[in-house]
């Protein structure tokens, strides 16, 4: 443990790597106000004065448990000023006892940013009692005709969708844009590169590698405190990235609703996933960490593989953004990219937009597994049976994708980390035999 801790200590914890941490913790945070200034994260914050404070009056209001009084407010205050805004002919003047000081202000407020979220939260539970009701006749159409497949898929959705529920109405706004920011990701890599890139190569520089060869502790041991501390760096920047966007966010945008079923955010209506966006973010958060840390891994071979810093920095600068390219592939239809996604450690870093969606697709004649796809509204459509011999052909040109699955990226990254470090070794005992 004391030799992880020099390791980490002699080739990490720099004080260049420190002041460029606290840099980038800054700069971070002044990309996401300034977002948030600009409409980005908010919209209504990029607005006038009167429209903010009448979006806080109105939300104020409404927010927190759905209830019929909850939702006889805002319907009858939207239906009048729908009415009233619908000819034209409403006063563009300031008015006394309006939200926002205007009629339309007010209808906008309505319109743009309660209404329908209020809609879809209210009608989200008899949305899906129609989808599973759908589920269910498709489950027993696909057994009488046989396919086994179409039923196993639709078998999993009525498993994974059934008693769903928003109790809570809260703008989800913030927390959406939360799980879809990823300027602190460029940050961390270039952290990681700036800090583990160096880790053999400032060593030959400076002439340490003759030294560590001849100690005890110079072989298995050196690579392994390497390796150790390159993981725990990617793992610390990742998680105190992740709690400094959960703070900025949640004090620009509120902490309220954190609690409530991702699918609560209407992008998310059809996640298989059913636990609060905290979790969520969590989860999201440690996949994130674990594609750091194959990074991390990757920096340190190609560091075993020069002799200068500058190459392996600037490789991994390029490595980087090819691989960032990649990983959006994970969704496409043509199986090459969908296999160099699932090489590239970034397609973990965006598990946030893999898991809007769920619908089951074929892998085999009678095996079923869930592939990860954007939100669509056909994703639970039934098959018609007046189109066999379409849809059988259809059918095998999908058995024959190569399908993009959490599980098995995950076993691909591990089998790659492992491969780099037994390189990593096998270079290190021949400079050592040398």
């Amino acid at each position: 443990m004391s030799f992880l801790y020099l390791e980490a200590r002699k080739g990490i914890l720099r004080r260049y790597t420190l002041i460029a941490l606290a840099l980038f913790l800054c700069l971070n945070t002044v990309k996401i106000v300034a977002d948030y200034h600009a409409g980005e994260i908010r919209p209504v914050a990029a607005n006038t004065s009167g429209m903010q404070t009448g979006y806080n009056t109105i939300y104020e209001r409404i927010k927190g448990p759905i209830t019929e009084e909850t939702v006889r407010f805002l319907t009858s205050e939207y239906q009048q000023l729908d009415d009233l805004t619908a000819d034209g002919t409403y006063s563009r003047e300031p008015q006394e006892g309006t939200y926002s000081g205007y009629i339309f202000g007010d209808y906008y407020l309505l319109h743009s940013y309660f209404y329908p979220h209020m809609e879809y939260s209210v009608k989200y539970s008899s949305d899906m009692e129609e989808i599973l009701a759908q589920a269910k006749e498709n489950v027993t159409f696909y057994q009488e005709s046989g396919n086994t497949a179409g039923a196993a898929e639709n078998a999993y959705i009525l498993h994974h969708y059934t008693g769903r529920a928003i109790p809570a109405f809260y703008l989800y706004d913030g927390w959406e844009a939360l799980l879809s920011y990823d300027f602190s990701d460029l940050l961390i890599l270039l952290l990681l590169i700036l800090a583990v890139a160096p880790t053999f190569t400032r060593e030959k520089e400076n002439g340490m590698t003759l030294i560590l060869s001849s100690c005890k502790r110079g072989r298995w041991p050196l690579l392994i405190s390497k390796c150790g501390a390159g993981v725990i760096f990617a793992w610390i920047l990742t998680i105190l990235f992740a709690l400094l966007n959960l703070l900025v966010f949640g004090l620009l945008c509120g902490f309220e609703g954190w609690s409530s079923p991702l699918y609560a955010i209407e992008s998310y209506q059809y996640t298989p996933f059913s636990g609060s966006i905290l979790l969520f973010y969590g989860l999201m958060s440690g996949l994130k960490a674990i594609g750091f840390s194959v990074t991390a891994l990757l920096l340190i071979f190609l560091s075993a593989r020069f002799q200068k810093s500058l190459y392996p920095c600037l490789i991994g600068l390029g490595l980087g953004a090819a691989l960032n390219y990649c990983a959006g592939w994970a969704l496409s239809s043509v199986w090459w990219k969908q296999a160099l996604a699932c090489i590239s450690p970034f397609t973990l870093t965006s598990g946030s937009k893999l898991l809007e969606s769920l619908s089951g697709v074929s892998i085999g004649r009678g095996i079923s597994a869930p592939a990860f796809c954007r939100s669509e509204r056909s994703s639970c459509n039934r098959v018609s049976a007046g189109h066999s011999n379409q849809e059988e052909i259809m059918l095998q040109v999908e058995l024959k994708k190569i399908l993009f699955h959490h599980k098995g990226l995950l076993l691909l990254l591990i089998s790659l980390a492992a491969y780099a470090v037994f390189l990593c070794w096998q270079w290190l005992r021949q400079q050592l035999c040398d």
